[in-house]
This record gives structure tokens, sequence and C-alpha cells, in this order.
């Protein structure tokens, strides 16, 4: 029988570590570690990594890693250890083909390109899955332990580890560019996050009020999930485009049919049920009898909201309003195709050009601020959640 320190709904989720844990330290292995070419018109082939001492101790020490994260699959207590492990695994592998690749790469050579082989990014995208599974098991958020492996990353990249690799020779190359993408990419979020509010925040009350209203409003916007996002950025444009030809002024204020506009709204427009719907199941989280007692205690309506229903309901909403943040950031890539800007432009210039590299260089900062901001609004849920 287990303990009430470990519950067994854990117990029984921690040997789900074991098969991940165990494939990522054989892809590596099997597939590759690295591939180097000579130029970036020619593709990379896998190499073997070389034999200098840096490579040796990182290698080490990513076995070292992967071996704990194995153990602790099936002894999960202490509960952080498999998550530590999994983290140092990642760590460890990253540099592992960091130093190899600049061993590997021909002396003085500027136009040779390397980067990881199959097998170490395959392995580095199972051990993602196993450090969110060991959150899992440990009863967190997988958004914290990822975020803290990708600032893991960020310091090994600061201290000039993955400095031949190809894609941080692109970054260096495009550096103006992703900086000013990432800003973009936070504006596209952030507008669209806060029109979707004051969209869904006085219809939501408005609905909980007149609940006949209710059904109308929440089928508009479960519709309006049935668009694909393209078309409806497209719908955008020749409305927003005839508005703008109408009113010069609108013109001026950045209102058009092309451009960060349509996007923004568009956005919106997806964000409002998961916000509508998180505010309406927060204002009902008050069971009938704790209502009762408040208005008995003298309470007005709006007493009872403000000292009863919101306080029960905030982390409903709080956990609606992260879904919508994190949905915001994703649906902001999509942003490029109407001349919105943000980091969707880095990712489909990469497409058009065939340049991995390219991609990832738009990908991994949307990945970083998706899982910035979910783990910054579930401590802030945890904190507020009575």
């Amino acid at each position: 029988m287990p303990s009430p320190h470990c519950p067994a709904g854990r117990l029984a989720g921690a040997p789900a570590l074991a098969p991940l844990a165990l494939a990522a330290i054989l892809a590596p292995l099997l597939l590759g570690w690295i591939s180097v070419a000579p130029n970036r018109l020619v593709s990379p082939r896998a190499a073997s990594l070389p034999g200098s001492a840096p490579v040796l101790a990182a290698l080490v020490l990513f076995h070292l890693s992967g071996l704990v994260l194995l153990l602790a699959a099936w002894r999960p207590r202490p509960f952080w250890l498999a998550e530590a492990a999994a983290i140092g695994a990642v760590l460890a592998l990253a540099a592992t083909v960091g130093l190899g690749t600049a061993a590997a790469l021909p002396a003085g050579s500027t136009v040779a390109r390397a980067a990881p082989a199959a097998g170490a990014w395959l392995g580095l995208l199972l051990l993602a899955l196993a450090l969110a599974a060991a959150a899992v098991v440990r009863g967190g958020t997988p958004a914290l332990p990822l975020l803290g492996a990708l600032l893991g990353l960020a310091a090994l990249g600061a201290a000039g580890v993955f400095d031949s690799l190809s894609l941080a020779r692109e970054m260096a190359g495009r550096a103006a560019d992703l900086r000013g993408a990432i800003a973009g990419h936070l504006g596209l979020s952030l507008a669209s996050l806060l029109l979707a509010l004051l969209v869904a925040v006085p219809l939501s009350a408005l609905a909980f009020v007149r609940p006949r209203l209710e059904g109308a409003f929440l089928a508009i916007a479960s519709g309006i999930q049935v668009v694909p996002s393209i078309a409806l950025f497209g719908l955008l444009i020749a409305p927003l485009a005839a508005l703008a030809t109408a009113f010069p002024a609108l013109r001026a204020m950045g209102l058009g049919g092309i451009g960060p506009a349509p996007a923004v709204i568009g956005i919106a427009a997806y964000l409002v049920l998961p916000l509508a719907g998180g505010i309406l199941s927060g204002l009902r989280v008050a069971p009938d009898d704790l209502l009762e007692a408040a208005r008995g205690q003298g309470l007005s309506p709006r007493g009872v909201l403000l000292g009863v229903r919101l306080p029960l309901g905030a982390g409903v909403m709080l956990g609606a309003l992260r879904l919508a943040s994190v949905q915001a950031v994703g649906l902001s890539t999509l942003a490029a195709l109407v001349g919105g800007g943000g980091l969707g432009t880095l990712v489909f210039q990469g497409i058009g050009q065939l340049a991995t590299d390219l991609i990832l260089l738009g990908v991994f900062p949307i990945l970083a601020l998706s899982l910035a901001v979910d783990a910054g609004l579930a401590l802030l849920a945890r904190r507020v959640a009575p």
C-alpha cells in the first residue's frame, strides 16, 4: 500500500519513464551524434564524435544522467530525481554535440557547417518527453522543468558551447532580425489577448446574468473555432481594407487589410471561447449553500461576486487565461501569412528556402515563449487558487 507521500497514481505513471529514458540513450548511438557538411549547399552527413577530453567528459555525463533517469523510472522517490536527471541528460547531450562539432569541423574553414544528427535530435525530443512525464509523476506542471532545461541550454550557448553549430551561426547573422521578430511576436500575442479579454469579459458577465444569452454567445464563439485560421485571416482582409480606404485616419493608425490588424483580430476571435468558458465556469464554482449563506449575511449581489464567486473561481479563470495565452503565442506564428510579422516570418522564410536552421531559429523562441507564459501563469494560479 503506497504511503501518503507516494500516491499510487504517481507510482503507476513512473515506469512510463523507462522506455523514454532507454530510447533517449540509444538514439544517438544508433542514429548518430553529429553531422557535418563542407558548405551550406551540401546536405550534411553523419560524422563520428572526436575523442577529445571535453567531448568524452560530456559523453560520460550524458550516459550517467541517462542511467540515473532510467533507475529513477523504477524508483521514483525522491520525485525530483527523475527531473534532475532528465535536465542533466539534456544539457550533457547538447554539450556533447556542441563540443563534438567544434572539434569535427575543418580547422580554419568559414563555410563548413555542422549540426546535430538525427540521433541527437531524437534523443533531445525523447528527453523532453521524459522530463514532462517526470514532472507529471511529481505532480507539477511540465512547463517549469522544460523551461529550466531551455535556460540551461541558453547558458551553454552564452558560454560558447554551440558556436560551431550552423544554427548558432544563423542566429549570429540574423541577430537584429531575431530581436525584431521576438518583439513583434510578443506584441501580436499581447494585443490579441487583450482584445479577446475586452470582448470575453463583458459578454461573459452579461451571459451569466442573462442565461438565455449564454447559448447564443457560446455558439458564435464555438462556430469561429471551426473556421481555419488562414481562411479567417483572409476573410478579414477585404473588410479591413475597405475600412482603411473609407477612413484614412484608420490607415494612419495602422489598420489595414494587410499587416498586424487582421492577425490580431483573427487570433483574438479564437481566444474568446476558452476565455468565456473559463470565466463562466469560474463564476459557478461557488456551491449554492455558500452563496445562500453569503446572501443571508446581508451581502449584496456585488458583494457576493467580489467576496465569494471571484475568489473561489479565480483558479479556473486563471486556467482559462493560461490556455488562451499559450494559444495566442502559438497562433501569432501565422500572422506572417498576412504580413503581420513576428517569429512566423523566420519560420516561413526557412520553409521557402528549405533552410532547417532558419526554421528552428523561429521555432525555438516560440517554444521558449510558450513555456515561459505557461509556467508563469501556472505559478500564479497555484498562489491564487484556494
